[in-house]
């Protein structure tokens, strides 16, 4: 997929490299991003102390949260991401109009 976002032959290698960087920056930030939405009825209960299901699920505050990041990324790529022709080639049925 990556080689299809960038057709210029001298850009892939730049591109290719980014991949290890932006998993390792996830690798860094998602359990900082948990950790600072976990247990939100204890840690900010001005905000969340009343909120009965907080308290009695500390940790789904964080996963909402990433279910979010993750639709919005989902709908990012359905949305914007193109599919050439070669990515096409081998699943011809994935396309086929009824």
């Amino acid at each position: 997929m990556v080689a299809e976002m960038v057709p210029e032959k001298i850009l892939q290698p730049k591109a290719f490299s980014l991949m290890p960087l932006v998993w390792s920056a996830g690798s860094v930030f998602g359990p900082a991003f948990g950790g600072f939405f976990a247990r939100p009825a204890e840690q900010y209960p001005n905000l969340f102390g009343r909120i009965e299901f907080f308290k009695q699920y500390p940790f789904v505050l964080p996963n909402l949260m990433a279910c979010c990041v993750f639709f919005i990324s989902f709908m990012t790529a359905l949305l914007f991401l193109k599919v050439g022709p070669a990515s096409r080639a081998g699943h011809h049925w994935l396309w086929k109009r009824n």
